[in-house]
């Protein structure tokens, strides 16, 4: 499927946007007025729609134009970023890889990771992606990243290879000045009317504390949904309430005392973290040496203050 429209089409409708003007627009793309005019016509009888009008303060686009111009910068600026990349790992002669990790954009571990890749394999180069912080699997599949940190339930899907990173506790988290903060056990049985802070796991099916952990004994009598994790770290810290976190994404808040982290059972409760990737990609594939290395790496440390560190925990779920 080839589009009708290509780039320098979309970038005379940008241009146009901006600037409402035939001449300032040819000026802006290096081109004479008349190849900008040409241009124009070109696309708009490729599409069969007129995509400019005339308006008192000079040109403006269409309904139509609009919609191809906005999607015509969002797939413009992802070729900027892709092509900057890839001029990057030619100059470094490193294979670029796209890493996400689901829920929580915390990455305190990352320059420790770094550095022990720079030793495991110096051929690669890491970039952090977003989009699997909402959707890591989609992610996956759509080519957004190339690697998924995840956690719960294995992926079963057979499009997915996963590698075990370990284990790592599930904690209720408080500030140091809470009520709660001396008892050695937090969770629904002593919270009473304490407010229940929670937050998007991911938007992926499966993702969620209930079907990760079950549902408490006695419910939360006070539950207030939030939009990130980042933001219940800021609630949480400021003593408004209660969380329950994987134990490394607040280590730093644990490390400078801020917060605090306590079981929510006497047996205490984990959860499994994978590092997941496509089952297309090859074994040598830049993908499965980073998932390698990633595993390699947090088997290794055991700096859990600053870095991603997962102890062999004796309860899992």
């Amino acid at each position: 499927m080839i589009p009708k429209l290509a780039v320098h089409h979309l970038t005379l409708l940008s241009a146009l946007a901006e600037t409402g003007s035939m001449t300032s627009s040819a000026l802006r793309l290096g081109v004479t007025q008349s190849a900008a005019s040409h241009r124009l016509r070109e696309a708009e009888r490729r599409i069969g729609l007129p995509l400019v009008q005339r308006a008192d303060t000079g040109l403006e686009l269409t309904l139509e134009g609009e919609r191809l111009r906005r999607l015509g910068e969002t797939f413009l600026a992802e070729l900027f970023r892709l092509e900057q990349e890839l001029e990057a790992s030619t100059r470094e002669a490193r294979v670029l890889v796209r890493l996400g990790q689901a829920t929580y954009s915390r990455y305190h571990w990352f320059p420790a990771f770094l550095d022990y890749l720079e030793t495991a394999d110096s051929a690669l180069a890491v970039d952090l992606s977003g989009r699997a912080t909402a959707h890591p699997l989609a992610a996956l599949l759509d080519g957004s990243v190339d690697v998924s940190l995840v956690f719960g339930r294995e992926p079963a899907l057979s499009k997915f290879r996963s590698i075990k990173l370990g284990s790592h506790p599930v904690v209720a988290v408080l500030s140091k000045n809470h009520p709660l903060a001396n008892e050695p056990v937090v969770n629904s049985l002593n919270m009473g009317e304490e407010r229940f802070f929670t937050y998007p796991l991911t938007a992926e099916p499966g993702f969620d504390w209930t079907t990760l952990l079950g549902e408490p004994t006695v419910p939360f009598r006070r539950l207030t949904p939030m939009p990130t994790p980042e933001a219940v770290i800021d609630l949480v810290r400021a003593s408004f309430g209660v969380t329950l976190f994987s134990k490394w994404a607040i280590e730093p808040e644990l490390a400078d005392g801020t917060l605090v982290a306590r079981p929510i059972s006497e047996e205490g409760v984990s959860l499994d973290w994978w590092c997941v990737r496509r089952a297309s990609d090859p074994e040598d594939s830049p993908a499965a040496r980073l998932a390698t290395a990633l595993s390699s790496w947090s088997r290794q440390t055991d700096t859990a203050l600053s870095t991603l560190a997962f102890g062999t925990q004796t309860s899992s779920l």
